[in-house]
């Protein structure tokens, strides 16, 4: 393993001294391992840019009704580790509180004519989709900021999980259907940042998604022994990204979505509490009658309202492709399925059709 993460950290400089890192100006510092090795050994490259760290968290004092009602079971971390990385390499540090109110119930477009972080997101990635949206709405907000503050080109951690087994159900599989999952992965695996940013007129770059770490993620570092195992008496995925980069801040820290660590979670009982049940039976009930979409619980309907407004009633002609083709057609929004996907990007319908069996 030494030979190994050897071998990863002389890559990882190769990758972050080409001129596409070099000129990230900000990093968005979730204080997960990604951006913590992102932005550690980004920083120590000579010709770095790299200046300000940007962290957004839900602050639960800043949230009544969630607080009142207990939703906050555990504080968010991320800005605890994010803190931590920013003291060590000398970031400007810019920590956002928006409230969930702010984020997610925003109704139209901000007083001053600006699109809402919500309507921005739901926009650009064209879906109602929960676990999508309480993920996007905290990149977005972010990106925002770092257009505002005169950033151009911000890093991110985006791919890390997907290629060295950073999530949990990953690292329970075997080796062969973990390496032919990984490889399925990076054919299919989508991260909103690129196409957020790209909306803001900024750009993102992410040294995981380099072809240089998806080649080795995928043949030399393939294997499951080098990606699953135990760092710091406890089993962690990414094991050979820890292994090599050992006193980067978070390197034991274990996964956690960005949702959870900055706290967006709480969504989906807030709107519980938020919709009242006539609302939502009203609400579903319209959304399937005039637009022959299916919305399952109350989460999802304080999106399809944003959905509804700039995407299925926009004139601009880029909402996603409806069909008749039950094969290609998510049975619940009727929009076509990507190809090789069980997953329904625009409603986040799953199983959206059957799964293969080997």
């Amino acid at each position: 393993m030494d030979t190994e993460a050897a071998y990863v950290r002389q890559l990882f400089t190769k990758v972050l001294s080409s001129s596409e890192a070099l000129t990230c100006d900000a990093v968005l510092l979730s204080g997960g391992l990604d951006t913590s090795i992102a932005a550690e050994t980004l920083k120590q490259q000579a010709g770095s840019q790299l200046r300000t760290g940007i962290t957004v968290t839900i602050d639960p004092a800043q949230n009544e009704l969630a607080k009142l009602h207990g939703l906050f079971s555990n504080e968010p971390q991320d800005i605890h580790y994010a803190r931590k990385i920013a003291d060590k390499l000398v970031l400007e540090h810019h920590v956002l509180t928006p409230t969930l109110d702010e984020l997610f119930f925003a109704g139209g477009s901000t007083n001053n004519g600006e699109e809402s972080t919500l309507e921005l997101c739901v926009r650009v990635r064209q879906t109602f989709d929960g676990m999508e949206l309480r993920n996007a709405v905290v990149i977005a907000h972010a990106l925002k900021h770092a257009k505002a503050i005169g950033c151009r080109r911000v890093c991110t951690g985006d791919g890390a999980d997907e290629l060295f087994a950073g999530y949990s159900f990953m690292q329970g599989m075997s080796d062969a259907d973990l390496q032919k999952y990984t490889l399925s992965m990076v054919q299919t695996m989508s991260f909103c940042a690129a196409p957020l940013a790209k909306a803001l007129g900024l750009e993102v770059w992410s040294p995981f998604l380099d072809p240089r770490i998806v080649e080795y993620a995928t043949t030399r570092g393939a294997s499951r022994d080098l990606k699953v195992g135990q760092f710091e008496g406890a089993q962690h995925g990414k094991l050979v990204l820890r292994m090599a980069f050992p006193k980067v801040v978070s390197a034991g820290r274990k996964k956690e979505p960005i949702e959870c660590g900055c706290g967006t979670t709480v969504m989906p009982a807030l709107a519980e509490l938020a919709v009242t049940d006539s609302e939502f039976e009203h609400g579903a009930r319209d959304a399937l009658e005039r637009h022959g979409i299916v919305v399952r619980d109350k989460e999802r309907l304080v999106y399809f309202r944003t959905f509804q407004r700039v995407v299925l009633s926009s004139n601009n002609g880029q909402s996603p492709d409806r069909t008749t083709d039950s094969c290609d057609a998510c049975p619940d929004c009727k929009f076509r399925l990507r190809d090789g996907t069980s997953f329904c990007s625009v409603c986040g319908l799953y199983p959206a059709r059957p799964i293969a069996k080997d």
